[in-house]
C-alpha cells in the first residue's frame, strides 16, 4: 500500500546558495531564450518537417548545453513535473518558471529583431494556432496528452536506474520532442510548452486559446510524475523488496 506525505512527494527545501539559485535562474533564461529563438525561427519555413525537427534539435542543443546546470528543463511543465519527482525543491520552482518565461519573451523578441524586414509576412509567427476545427477541450486534450508522454520520456530519464544512460538524452530527448510535436502538429501545435507558447503571444499579442496551452501541458506536469511513482517505482521497490527474500 502507498502511504503519501508531502516529503514523499516532494522535496521542498534544499542547501543551496543564493548564487546557485541566480545560476539556474541564468540556465533556465538563456537555454529557453535558444530554444524559443531557434525553434520559432524554424516555423519561417513553413515545412512541416523543418518545424518540428527544428524544435527537436533545438532542445537537444539546450540539453548538451545547459542540462549539466540546471537539467535545461526549458517548459514550466518539465519543471513541475521535476518538482513532484523529487528532481527539483519546491523553493526553485519560482526560479526556474520565472527564468523560463522571461527567456522565451527575450528569445523572441531576438527573432523578431532578426526578421524585421519580414514581420509582415508572418504577423502571427509561432503563437499558438491550434486547428480551427477543433474546440476548446479538444485542443486542451492533445496539449495534455502530449505533453503527459514527454513527461513520461522525461521521468525515465529522471529514474535512478537509467543513470548510467545519460550520454544519449540529449539526441534521446531531441527526437522524442520532434515525434511529439510531429502527432501534434495538425491539432494544437504540439506545444507542450506554456514558456514557448506565452513568449510569442505576448509579443504578437495573439491570446486565442492561450489558458489552454498553460492548463494542459501544467496539469500533465503534475498528473505524469505521480502515475510514473505511483506505478513503475513502486512496482520496482516491490520487486527488489521480493528478490532480496530470496536466498
Amino acid at each position: 500500500m502507498v502511504h503519501f506525505t508531502i516529503e514523499k512527494l516532494v522535496k521542498v527545501c534544499d542547501k543551496m546558495s543564493s548564487w546557485e539559485r541566480f545560476v539556474i535562474f541564468l540556465s533556465e533564461f538563456a537555454g529557453t531564450g535558444t530554444f524559443v529563438l531557434l525553434g520559432c525561427l524554424g516555423c519561417l519555413s513553413g515545412n512541416p518537417g523543418i518545424i518540428t525537427f527544428g524544435f527537436g534539435f533545438a532542445i537537444m542543443i539546450c540539453v548538451q548545453v545547459f542540462g549539466h546546470i540546471s537539467g535545461a528543463h526549458v517548459n514550466p511543465a518539465v519543471t513541475t513535473a521535476a518538482a513532484i519527482f523529487g528532481k527539483v525543491s519546491l523553493i526553485n520552482v519560482p526560479i526556474y518558471i520565472v527564468g523560463q518565461i522571461f527567456g522565451a519573451i527575450c528569445g523572441f523578441e531576438l527573432l523578431k529583431v532578426l526578421i524585421k524586414n519580414h514581420q509582415n509576412d508572418a504577423p502571427n509567427l509561432c503563437s499558438p494556432d491550434p486547428n480551427h476545427n477543433l474546440n476548446s477541450v479538444q485542443i486542451f486534450l492533445s496539449e495534455f496528452l502530449l505533453t503527459l508522454v514527454l513527461i513520461w520520456v522525461c521521468c525515465g530519464i529522471w529514474d535512478a536506474r537509467n543513470k548510467n544512460k545519460s550520454d544519449s538524452v540529449p539526441l534521446r530527448l531531441g527526437l522524442a520532442v520532434t515525434g511529439l510535436a510531429m502527432a501534434g502538429l495538425t491539432l494544437s501545435g504540439g506545444h507542450m510548452n506554456p514558456a514557448r507558447s506565452f513568449g510569442p503571444a505576448l509579443l504578437n499579442n495573439t491570446w486565442d486559446y492561450q489558458w489552454v496551452y498553460w492548463a494542459g501541458p501544467l496539469l500533465a506536469g503534475v498528473v505524469g510524475p505521480l502515475i510514473y511513482k505511483i506505478m513503475f517505482l513502486q512496482i520496482n521497490e516491490d520487486a527488489k523488496g521480493c528478490s532480496e527474500d530470496i536466498p
